[in-house]
């Protein structure tokens, strides 16, 4: 597979990923095929397997580009140098709205499913995606140690991960199997300051 060196190689190759990102979403992997996305797209059968390799391969590329989207907009937060109530819920709320969108369900719907199918895309997924925010917060919550927002000993292994778990609760399960029971923004919202106020107030 080859990485276009162009503008024009790139935007073809970004107009196949959308395109395949599209298609994937709404009738999954089975019902998907090359030509459907070539069609939507434009460009050859050529160009796809030159970028992607082959349909398993563009899949691969579709996983990984919207992780990475959502890591880069995690990123873009900007909490690092936040005070901790404010770096929390700027987090946080981003990590939920991300989760919650319409595209991410759907994809981690379709990964879910394909996990067994594509065992090293699905690890390579959690490294890259659930692994990273771990270490994002973990590494906020470091800081907010450094500067005595947090005491030391409250920051174990394990502070992260109970409090993403305590952030995220039911709320992608039930964005997948009933959606007309998730609440509403407010809710949510409500929700995610509470678990800060929980992490804070035991200070």
């Amino acid at each position: 597979m080859d990485t276009p060196r162009t503008e024009r190689g790139l935007k073809r190759r970004q107009a196949l990923l959308d395109a395949a990102t599209d298609i994937f979403s709404t009738e999954g992997y089975t019902g998907t095929t090359l030509d459907m996305i070539i069609a939507r797209a434009g460009g050859s059968r050529r160009s796809l397997y030159q970028y992607f390799g082959d349909k398993d391969g563009l899949f691969s590329a579709v996983m990984q580009h919207h992780v990475g989207t959502m890591m880069a907009e995690l990123e873009a937060t900007g909490v690092e140098h936040l005070p901790a109530s404010e770096g929390l819920h700027r987090l946080s709320s981003t990590f939920v709205k991300l989760m919650l969108s319409p595209l991410y369900l759907e994809l981690y719907r379709q990964l879910i499913g394909l996990a067994p199918t594509f065992p090293t895309l699905a690890e390579q997924i959690y490294e890259a995606g659930p692994t990273q925010v771990l270490e994002k917060l973990h590494d906020y919550l470091q800081w907010l140690v450094d500067r005595g927002e947090l005491p030391s000993h409250r920051l174990t292994r394990h502070t992260a991960r109970q409090f993403l778990g305590m952030v995220k609760t039911d709320f992608q399960i039930c964005a997948l199997l009933a959606p007309h029971k998730l609440p509403d923004a407010e809710a949510i919202d409500a929700h995610v300051r509470n678990c800060i106020t929980v992490l804070l107030d035991n200070r």
